[in-house]
């Protein structure tokens, strides 16, 4: 299994010289296992993705969403195999947080006149829309698991089980106010990686509590607690340029030996 950053910003792009090394984009996920490419949200990231997808000549994904914040699904207009007819893509949500038609009306709507040039009906790739169960959907060798978590209108955490390797991906994640979220330490126990939402420093989050996102102090607690071996922290602030993340990855390194911030481009293997 192996898996590739191709947007870690959050809230929105930050493009720049001063955001170069770690990237602008808005969150994008890739896993791929032996049941093919699996993709999680689709922020601006997803852009290059799609040019990537279609040079290895890839003709199917499966995209699921953690949640349908803006930040989360406006690359994907710009994800070129949507237009593509031989294409097919699966779409897969949580009913709880965003069902199946929701999920479709959301991302019509946003391709919708005066605000988008191209209408959501003329794309020509093969599309169908899923809700994942709660017990979570299997893919021959592959398994993923869902964890509703506290965010403003809602998110899921998804746990990705390929032979025996172990992701989880929570970003958009605030904690309660005495720390770790005990649901997700469950969630998170024993997997290699932990992908953790750390938009903001403990200082920061002082003063922007319930805006739904969490700090790399909480990130380092969960990982701690679940017994992860590798924890990677994402979805920056876009305020936060690489002089400042660069200052921030020695921070967490101190903390906990080993701990990653995320960048455009940081393909791992397990």
């Amino acid at each position: 299994m192996e898996f590739e950053f191709w947007g870690v910003r959050g809230s929105v792009a930050a493009a720049g010289s001063r955001t170069s090394r770690y990237g602008g984009n808005t969150t994008c996920l890739e896993v791929d296992t032996p049941d093919g490419v699996f993709i999680f949200d689709a922020g601006t990231g997803i852009r290059g993705l799609g040019g990537r997808l279609q040079d290895r000549g890839i003709a199917q994904c499966r995209l699921f969403f953690t949640h349908i914040h803006w930040d989360h699904i406006q690359g994907l207009p710009f994800f070129t195999p949507m237009y593509d007819p031989d294409f097919k893509v699966e779409l897969y949500s949580v009913p709880q947080v965003t069902g199946a038609r929701a999920l479709e009306e959301t991302l019509r709507a946003q391709m919708n006149a005066p605000t988008f040039p191209v209408p959501w009906d003329y794309l020509q790739a093969q599309r169908s829309f899923h809700d994942i169960p709660e017990d979570g959907a299997e893919f021959d060798e592959t398994r993923i698991e869902w964890c509703e978590l506290t965010h403003p209108n809602g998110v899921v955490a998804f746990r990705i089980e390929s032979g025996s390797h172990c992701i989880v991906f929570a970003t958009d994640v605030e904690h309660p106010s005495e720390g770790a979220d005990p649901r997700l330490v469950a969630f998170s126990r024993n997997a290699d990686v932990l992908i953790y939402d750390a938009q903001y420093t403990p200082e920061e989050y002082a003063t922007r509590k319930n805006f739904g996102h969490s700090t790399w102090e909480v990130g380092i607690e969960v990982a701690n607690k679940a017994g992860v071996e590798q924890l990677f922290l994402t979805h920056h602030d876009p305020s936060h340029d690489d002089i400042f993340l660069d200052e921030l990855q020695s921070t967490v390194e101190r903390a906990r030996p080993g701990t990653l911030l995320t960048h455009e481009g940081l393909r791992v293997r397990l």
